[in-house]
This record gives C-alpha cells, structure tokens and sequence, in this order.
C-alpha cells in the first residue's frame, strides 16, 4: 500500500499513463494497416487500369495505321505502327510487372500471345498487300486481323474488370477495417475515461481529504484564531505537514503579543535602511502621490520631503517623461512580471546623467493580488554609459585608422598580383592571394564595426518616410539573381497584395534585406531554394527570407543576433565578420520592429521581421 503523498499521485499518474499508451498504440497500429490498405487500393490497382487503358489506346491507333496501309501504302505508316507497338509493348511490361491480383498472371500471358499472334497476323497481311488483290487482303483483314483485335480488347477488358473488382474490394475491406478499428479505439477511449476517473476520483479524495482539513484549519487561524490544531489523519507528508503546522500555530500564538514591539522595531530599521541608501528612491501610491523618499532622491532632485509628501509626483518632479514611463510600467506589472525597468537620460544640473529606473509593485500583505502602490529606483549607471561611449569612440577611431593602412595594403598586393612590377612565381602569388583575401575580411569588419557603431550612437542618419516593402524586396533581390544562377538557386518572392506602407529607412531595410539574402544563398548548396515573402496583419507587416541549407544548430539560434557570434562551420568561405545579423537587429530595433530566427539543422533556416504599421517612429 502507498504510504507517501508523492507515492499515491505517482501511482495514479502512472495508472493513466500507462492507459492512454495502450489506446495510443492501439491507434497507431490500426491506422498503420489502414493506412498499408489504402496504399495497396490506390497505386497496384490504378497502375493496372491505366496499363490497360493505355495499351486499348494503342491497339485502336494500330487498327487505324493498318486500314491506312491497305489503301495508301505508305512507308511512314509501318513505321508509325511499330513505334505504337513498342508503346503498346512498353504499358505491357509495366502491367507484367505489377501483378497483385489472382488470376491477373495468367490474363497477362494469354494477352502476351495475344498481341505476338496479332503482329504475325499483321506481317502476313503485309505480305498480301504485296502479292495478292485488294480483296484477298479485305477478307484477310476482316476475317483475322478483326478477330485478333476482339481477343486482345477482350484481355485487356477482363484485366480491367479484375483490378476494379479487387479495388471495389479493397475499398470494402478498408471500410469495414476503418469501422472496426473506431469501434475498437472508441471501446478503449471510453474504458481510459472512466477508469482513469474511478481511480483518480478514488485516490485524489483519499489524498486530498487531510489537505481540506488542513485547510479549515488554515482559514480559521488566518481569522485571528491562533490556538487552533489540524488534525492528524495520516502518516504521508500532508501528516508531517500538519504537524509541523501545530506546531507553528503554537509559537505564533505564544509569540503574538510579544512580538508587536519587535515588529515596530524592524519597521523602523527598514525605513533607516531606505533613507540611508546612496541611490535615489521613492514611494508612490497608486494615485500617483508620493508616500516616502530617501535622501539620496532628495538631494538629486533637490526637494525636500516634508514639502512633497501626499503631493503628484509631478508636483515634485517636473519630467514628464519620467512619469509616463513609470504610469505605463504600472498599468503591465502583474504577478508574472513583478518589475519593470529602462535606462533613461536625465538632464539635472545642467549635466546629463544616465540611470537604470526600476518600477516594481508594493502588494498587500493578505492580498497579493492587490497593489497598493510602485516602489521606483533610480540606479546611476553614468559611469557606465561613459564608458560604454568611450568603448565606442575607441572602435569607430581605430576602424577609421584601420582603412588607410589596409586600402594601401590591398593596392599593394593587386599592383604585385597584376605583374607590373615583375613576373611573380606561384608561391608568391599564393602568398599573395591570402593576403588579399585578409585585407577584405578585415575592411569589411572594419566596414562593419563603423556602421554599427554610427547606428548605436548617430540616430539621426535614419531618414524615416513612407516606404512601400515591395519596391524594398525588388532592389535586393534584383542585386542577386545572378549569384544566385551561378550557384543553381531558386531565388524567388512573394509580396502580398495591398499592403500598406510602412514608416522606415528604405537604405537600411534594403541593407538587411540584403544581408538576409546573402546569407541564405551563402549558406545554400546547388540546387536549392532561398523564398522571399512579405505579408501583413492589422497592425505588424511580416518579411521572411527562408532557405533550404545547412539550418543553424539549436544552441546558436538564440545567440546569431549577439555581436561577433560566428556559427562553427569548417567551411572557411562561410566565415564573416559576425556583425551582420547584430547590425540587422540594431536596425530593426529603431523601426520599433522585432527579428528572429526559426532553423532546423539540415533542413534550413528562416528569418522573419515584423515591423508595425503606421506608427510614427
């Protein structure tokens, strides 16, 4: 008998489980037969009517080319008939080789000697065609020939009738298979259901009958009676549950006078420790009014909290920024998401300083669904804006200085490579080429650091305005229609009809556009496909760009967008610089848009951008 709490779900869980994997192979083995029937009625069958439908086809085309011969005697006529026997000989041996049927064997072989005798028949007409008068041929024909025909029209029409039959059949077999097999899945379907609610109504009230005890017990002590005890009617861990529970609600009762004044206390060193704490904060209710600051906010906002206690927080702090972004925080903070927080620039002092605002949701101490209010932090992450700016300034200089040396470099290396200073061996010229090779690499992760690095500090070379995706679409596929025929790849797309234009950087969507592409096509092998589409909902516009290649592995998926975060290829060709796909999100980042990637290894890769509809960005 199961003794623990843990061990009586287990049992029924596994009870249910085990139920719903007889039913599951059950379904599967029947729908695995059904599905072995419907094959046999669709194809042997088929390919049996149409052999012999074809080959009917042929011996009327033969009878036509053989009243032609008797009357024109023309050469291409014979030879129009022999290609129409080889036809008819071809459909022959296709139904010879698919006999599935009792009987079908021997129809084949009487059809075979059939048509031999026909042939001969037709040679002898041939001969008397030569040789004898019109009418000796006509009686020929007539009396032979027509007759040879009927036999060979009559094989292939029982052959026919043989595999309609058996596919009449197999469809009633199939049928009363299906039929049986629902009846079966049904039978058990109904026995799971209602063993599984015998046993789990059975063993779930025998479990859970301590835990309802528990429970009044709970209530009443939540109601201020602390003198009370559960009772304990097992030994599994609802039992050592309420027992430990007694023994709580002892403590609680002999400690509940003793204890107010110590709560009082450490009411008081929480609020010291808040006042005392070097990063600003502040209380606000839900109203928006502000119930507590500490000295750090009064002295960054320069007020005092005598003077704006119970006051709008924009009384206080005149940023409506500030407040907008605090109200919207608090309207989404819900039981999931305890906190929101965003870095902002704040201008106090006629100097710009950065913070990190933290707006998380005061709760009822009975109620945890209730707010009463939004605690807010002001966390100063100056400093580290700072140098993240001057980390940006290092990168765009040395990227500038990078370009001199590395143009100078590749005018080198293509002044030795085109022989005008002196014939060069193949050693050197293979030096030489892998030096050229790297100098492009580095411009172009020289290339890619400035753009990135002009992107997250120069908003303004975006030139926002009305773009229509198609024409967007056009110019990038245009640049690689004939990369794409070098390689044997499909590339193609799909725009949907009407959409609405969208406010964007028709340069920097065509760029990503463009780095998409590229990639897919990059990553493609010969002969596959890399398809362009572009449709829209109410309220977002979607572009995908998805390819047949190599796909991404799992763990990467998630980490592509992140700067230098190369995919593990041996193929050197598919190395870059690792800035693409994070310059693409940074792009689509400022339209207020989202990118994200959907791959499966070996079978392709699909990248997807929304971008929103009519918003001003």
């Amino acid at each position: 008998m199961n003794k623990t709490f843990k061990a009586k779900i287990n049992f029924v869980y596994l009870s249910l489980v085990i139920t719903i994997g007889i039913v599951g192979i059950c379904s599967v083995v029947n729908l695995y037969k059904l599905k072995n029937s419907i094959n046999g009625l669709m194809i042997d069958n088929y390919k049996s009517i149409n052999a012999s439908n074809n080959m009917s086809e042929s011996i009327e085309s033969q009878d036509l080319m053989i009243i032609s011969s008797m009357y024109n005697k023309e050469q291409d006529v014979l030879e129009d008939f022999y290609n129409e026997s080889d036809m008819f000989l071809k459909w022959y041996n296709i139904e010879a080789n698919n006999i599935t049927e009792k009987g079908e064997k021997e129809l084949v072989n009487t059809l075979g000697n059939q048509y031999l005798n026909y042939i001969k028949n037709f040679s002898q007409l041939q001969i008397k065609l030569n040789s004898s008068g019109e009418d000796n041929v006509e009686k020929f024909y007539s009396d032979v020939m027509i007759q040879s025909q009927k036999d060979i029209k009559k094989s292939l029409n029982d052959l026919r009738t043989l595999n309609e039959i058996s596919m009449l059949n197999s469809k009633d077999k199939v049928t009363k298979y299906a039929e049986s097999s629902m009846y079966l899945i049904l039978f058990l379907s109904i026995f799971a259901v209602v063993m599984g609610f015998i046993l789990s109504r059975y063993y779930i009230n025998k479990a859970f009958r301590p835990i309802y005890l528990l429970t009044e017990t709970i209530k009443k002590v939540k109601e201020g009676d602390l003198n009370q005890q559960a009772p304990v009617v097992s030994k599994d861990e609802i039992g050592i549950m309420a027992k430990e529970f007694n023994n709580m609600t002892k403590r609680l009762y002999e400690f509940e006078r003793s204890t107010l004044g110590k709560l009082i206390q450490e009411r008081n060193k929480t609020l010291a420790i808040v006042k005392s704490s070097s990063t600003p904060l502040i209380v606000l209710d839900t109203n928006y009014k502000i119930n507590l600051l500490n000295t750090a906010f009064e002295k960054f906002f320069n007020i005092k909290e005598d003077q704006v206690l119970n006051k709008h927080f924009l009384e206080a702090v005149h940023d409506g920024e500030i407040f907008d972004y605090i109200s919207e925080s608090y309207k989404i903070i819900d039981n999931v998401n305890e906190y929101k927080e965003k870095i902002m620039k704040i201008n106090l002092k006629r100097e710009e300083y950065y913070f990190n605002v933290v707006v998380a949701a005061v709760r009822d101490s009975n109620d945890n669904e209730k707010i009463n209010g939004v605690v807010v932090l002001f966390q100063n992450v100056t400093e580290l804006k700072q140098i993240e700016n001057m980390k940006t300034e290092f990168i765009s200089t040395v990227s500038h200085e990078f370009k001199t040396p590395l143009t100078s470099l590749m005018i080198g290396t293509s002044i030795l490579m085109d022989g005008s200073l002196g014939e060069i061996n193949p050693k050197q010229k293979e030096i030489i080429c892998t030096i050229e090779e790297d100098s492009e690499k580095l411009l172009a992760l020289v290339n890619d650091l400035l753009k990135l690095s002009k992107i997250e500090n120069d908003k303004s070379i975006f030139k926002f305005k009305s773009c229509d995706i198609r024409d967007i679409i056009q110019t990038s596929v245009k640049e690689f229609y004939n990369l794409a025929e070098s390689k044997n790849i499909d590339l193609y797309y799909e725009v949907a009809k009407d959409l609405p234009h969208i406010n964007g950087d028709f340069e920097r969507l065509t760029w990503v556009m463009n780095n998409l592409i590229s990639n897919a096509i990059k990553y493609s092998k010969e002969g596959e496909n890399v398809e362009i589409r572009a449709y829209g909902t109410d309220c977002k516009l979607y572009i995908s760009v998805k390819d047949t290649g190599i796909g991404i592995p799992e763990e990467y998926i998630e980490k592509i967008f992140e700067k230098f975060i190369q995919v593990n290829s041996e193929d050197k060709d598919h190395k870059g610089t690792g800035l693409g796909l994070a310059i693409s999100k940074q792009i689509i980042n400022m339209h207020k848009g989202d990118i994200w990637c959907d791959s499966t290894l070996g079978e392709g890769s699909e990248f997807i951008i929304a971008l929103p509809i009519s918003e001003n960005i």
